[in-house]
């Protein structure tokens, strides 16, 4: 079967470390906890669309050590992996997310063969066949190219490059890469920066650029605005908050597993908004997945508001 998403981005090992307070330069201390989980952009939304019966390719480089469980996880959900590379030279992509009592944080980030993506051969053959492509975090030198082949070949391209907007991308590439999509996906600190990047003031001001503007927004839900004009969608309720990590993340699976089931895009966003509540209810972004079923039945709330 040939899928219907084609997503580009991290395959990711997150390493949760928790303790009383950062230790002095040179100094070692006793942590309190430590858990490991699967992460990544790119795997966390291909996981979960996956399990939400979205036929889902994964585009991305690991090394040579990633791990087997991993890999049998993303394909006991339907992931397929026929183009996620393993380099020489490297070790798997990795985060290191340290937090104190007082619930500060530093991230430590190792890129792996993701930093030197520029470098490598470009995997196309899943996007091709896709009806829709998801361009997420990574190095602009790997993705305009893509993106600038995908679109001459009519493909339907989301940007969304997360996080690394700030870090990774800057004026000049984010300029570059930004007409090439049909939609940009953002949070509110991400649209900020997109709009600095384009002189806009304005989210409907980057419609002269894309198709769609499809912006999560916490607790607020989220937002789509075309040239049809904006509508919200209230967030779907979760039973408790523990963590929101990747819960952005499986809001864009959900919305496409919406936009699988032919639902249109407004209806879609709730769709997303109930996938990420359930991420939401537990550490780790893949460790609470629902199934179809389960989103349907949260997001009957979104839609019944959607209508009112």
């Amino acid at each position: 079967m040939n899928p219907f998403l084609c997503v580009y981005g991290h395959v990711c090992l997150d390493q949760i470390l928790t303790l009383d307070k950062f230790p002095d330069p040179n100094t070692s201390v006793d942590l309190l906890e430590k858990h490991r989980y699967y992460g990544g952009t790119g795997a966390n939304i291909a996981a979960v669309a996956a399990s939400l019966g979205v036929p889902t390719a994964l585009c991305s480089f690991v090394g040579p050590d990633f791990p087997q469980d991993f890999r049998e996880f993303l394909v006991s959900k339907g992931v397929d992996l026929s183009e996620v590379v393993a380099v020489e030279g490297y070790e798997t992509s990795t985060v290191l997310i340290v937090t104190n009592k007082d619930q500060d944080q530093i991230a430590y980030v190792y890129q792996g063969p993701m930093r030197d993506m520029g470098k490598f051969e470009r995997s196309m053959e899943g996007a091709k066949k896709a009806k829709r492509v998801h361009i997420s975090t990574g190095r602009p030198e790997y993705y305009i190219p893509l993106m600038r082949e995908l679109k001459a070949l009519g493909k339907r391209i989301s940007f969304d490059p997360a996080q690394e907007i700030y870090r990774i991308w800057d004026r000049a590439t984010f300029r570059e890469a930004l007409p090439l999509a049909d939609t940009f996906f953002c949070n509110k600190n991400e649209l900020r920066a997109a709009l600095e990047y384009m002189g806009a003031s304005r989210p409907e001001d980057l419609l002269s650029y894309v198709d769609a503007l499809i912006n999560t927004r916490g607790g607020e839900g989220s937002l789509l605005c075309t040239g049809k004009g904006s509508r919200r969608a209230p967030p779907a309720k979760p039973e408790k908050i523990v963590d929101p990590t990747g819960a952005g993340d499986a809001f864009r699976a959900g919305f496409y597993a919406g936009q699988y089931y032919g639902h249109d895009a407004v209806e879609s966003l709730a769709y997303g908004n109930a996938a990420a509540s359930f991420v939401l209810e537990s550490k780790g972004p893949q460790t609470n997945i629902p199934t179809w079923e389960m989103v349907e039945r949260r997001a009957e709330s979104v839609l019944a508001a959607l209508e009112r």
